[in-house]
């Protein structure tokens, strides 16, 4: 944790208000949309500050370019968004109060007061009243000297560390609202394998047409092919080197075959791509002993069309409970939703409805603009055109339901 600033003319009163929104929105999100609100604590003479957990030099707004501002802006809503679809939520479980708590904190940022963090918003001075000016000095009284009891001062600082330890322990644990499923399901101490459910999981494999294309292919390279559509047997130089082997979709057939061979036997596996805008194919679910064919159709499978992020989103998160049971759910995907839907709002929904469905995106192009899933949901993010690194990412994005190590 880190201190971005003092607040000199800020006062104390409100704080466990403040603190209570905090701890409402990670009650259903992962830190990473709390993080959004600067953490308010008093330090040394009484000086209200303001911390936050994320890593990396702050960054005023007004001192980044206008491309970096734009993007900081962008994530900021995105997590108003988070928030009003929540408060929502809330109205319809019958705890209005709680709602409108939240809808204080959605609005436009005061730019003075906000950060970039890693790219990540960080609003400071919100919420609080500011120190009322003192018009003139009071009058002298006379002096009565009285013994303090200087009690407080110890309990005051009682409260602070029990609340630096509730933070630190709370911090450690998985970031799925605080629910198990985080961790290795065969890993987990003191737990059985048998004696719980084991998640559910699912693949979603981005067979777009962009899947095509080398490994090395670069944005500029897709963004010319798929605006001058040359053919690959007119021997244009540049597409030849962009549909040169290894392509994307070999890389991925590569990978997801190690994958599979690593999961844990009480694991089930969906499988489901992508077939233009408007059908996602549900190849079904493979248990243990189905892993050789699971591997044989991924192996079968070509690439063409557009690229239906949000919609197969949606259907593979109708597949899995995500609410009483842990559900596990990669998208291995070259870039961003092609069919004019809003993957961001999907899910942000999931995180909602389904708290304990965990997203991970394995992104094998340039774009960030998918990690939206991710970081609603709770998910991590791996990003790589390198095969070997790709192969790793993946590992690592099925860790809660694969062999212990």
């Amino acid at each position: 944790m880190q201190r971005i600033t003092r607040d000199e003319h800020a006062t104390s009163a409100g704080l466990d208000a403040l603190k209570a929104k905090i701890a409402l929105i990670l009650k259903h999100f992962p830190p990473s949309v709390a993080s959004v609100y600067a953490i308010p604590r008093i330090g040394s003479g009484d000086v209200v500050e303001w911390w936050t957990e994320l890593g990396g030099q702050p960054t005023r707004f007004h001192e980044l370019d206008e491309d970096q501002q734009a993007a900081l802006l962008e994530r900021y809503n995105q997590r108003q968004e988070t928030l009003g679809l929540l408060a929502d939520e809330l109205v319809t479980r019958g705890q209005p109060e709680q709602a409108a708590s939240l809808r204080t904190l959605i609005g436009p940022p005061d730019l003075n007061n906000l950060y970039s963090i890693n790219g990540d918003p960080v609003v400071v001075r919100w919420g609080l009243v500011p120190e009322p000016v003192v018009a003139a000095p009071p009058v002298p009284q006379p002096v009565v000297v009285r013994r303090v009891w200087r009690g407080w001062l110890w309990l005051l600082l009682g409260l602070l560390l029990g609340l630096l330890l509730w933070a630190l322990w709370y911090w450690r644990l998985p970031a799925m609202n605080l629910l198990p499923g985080q961790s290795n399901y065969a890993c987990r101490a003191k737990t059985p394998v048998g004696s719980e459910l084991p998640p559910e999981f699912v693949v979603i494999l981005d067979t777009s047409g962009s899947m095509n294309l080398n490994i090395d292919a670069t944005k500029d390279d897709e963004d010319w092919y798929f605006k001058s559509r040359p053919q690959p047997e007119d021997d244009d130089p540049r597409t030849l080197r962009i549909f040169a082997a290894q392509t994307r979709l070999d890389v991925a057939k590569a990978s997801l075959t190690g994958m599979i061979n690593n999961l844990h036997p009480d694991i089930d596996t969906r499988l489901m791509t992508f077939a233009g805008c408007f059908r996602q194919p549900d190849h079904g679910v493979f248990n243990a002993a189905q892993r050789p064919q699971l591997i044989a159709g991924i192996q079968r499978l070509q690439a063409n069309e557009g690229t239906p992020l949000a919609s197969s989103l949606k259907k593979a998160a109708k597949q899995v409970n995500g609410r009483d049971r842990d559900a596990v759910i990669v998208m291995f995907v070259d870039g961003d939703d092609g069919c004019n839907e809003n993957v961001c709002k999907v899910a942000q929904k999931i995180a909602i409805e389904q708290p304990r469905l965990r997203v991970n995106v394995v992104n094998i192009g340039d774009s960030s603009l998918s990690n939206c899933i991710a970081e609603n949901t709770g998910g991590s993010i791996y990003s790589s055109r390198n095969a070997s690194d790709l192969a790793n990412a993946l590992k690592n994005a099925t860790e809660a339901v694969s062999e212990c190590d």
